[in-house]
């Protein structure tokens, strides 16, 4: 049988503890440095920075002067509201909203890296809107009805019911990597004629359009 052999013993005057205390110390500093530099890189990800529009971009956009050319509507009655970003990974977004006491227009362009994550955007836009409007004070209702407006590889269109009446539309569609957005109420077109030549000319900014150069 081979004999056990024993750890060497703690030189004198050092306590039998302090053989684990220093390791402890180093491994508490390492974790806590890599948890402040964890958090700096999720900060760093998901930060965007703001920019500033091109014309072309800002033309792609449905705004409320758009609007003012189908609809009677004083479009200095509301406020304007723009929020562009771009994101670490180059994606970017263009966050438009006009409002006033009887409209509301928000028209959002998201530009992805990949299709993959343009559909993914693509799906949770919409399924954000539902839900938005199943929790709204108003018993609001989506009448889908993607046969009146039809555009890009993915795209659907709605009318909005407040109290079983329309008073507005969505619409999304996604075109390769980017991804468009429309809700709009106090702003009604329900024939698929004016439908298109509402929302065409915008859709071909949209689509020639890079944005990510």
């Amino acid at each position: 049988m081979v004999p056990m052999v024993s750890p060497p013993p703690i030189p004198p005057g050092v306590p039998k503890s302090s053989r684990w205390k220093v390791p402890l110390i180093v491994i508490g500093v390492i974790v806590g440095l890599l948890i402040v530099f964890g958090i700096q890189i999720a900060f760093w990800i998901f930060s965007a920075r703001e920019f500033e529009p091109s014309t072309s971009q800002k033309e792609s956009v449905i705004t409320i002067d758009y609007v003012s050319e189908f609809f009677l509507i004083d479009k200095d009655a509301g406020t304007e509201e723009w929020n562009c970003e771009r994101f670490i990974d180059g994606s970017i977004q263009i966050y438009y909203l006009y409002v006033d006491e009887s409209t509301s227009l928000d028209c959002t362009i998201s530009i992805e890296r990949n299709r993959g994550d343009a559909l993914a955007s693509y799906i949770a836009e919409w399924q954000t809107l539902k839900l938005r409007n199943e929790f709204s004070e108003v018993k609001i209702k989506i009448e889908a009805t993607d046969e009146v407006f039809a555009w890009g590889d993915d795209s659907k269109f709605a009318f909005q019911l407040a109290d079983d009446t329309r008073n507005g539309f969505a619409f999304i569609a996604r075109k390769n990597n980017k991804v468009y957005f429309v809700d709009a109420w106090g702003i009604l077109l329900e024939d698929p004629e004016e439908i298109s030549e509402f929302l065409t000319p915008k859709l071909k900014i949209f689509a020639a359009e890079s944005y990510l150069e």
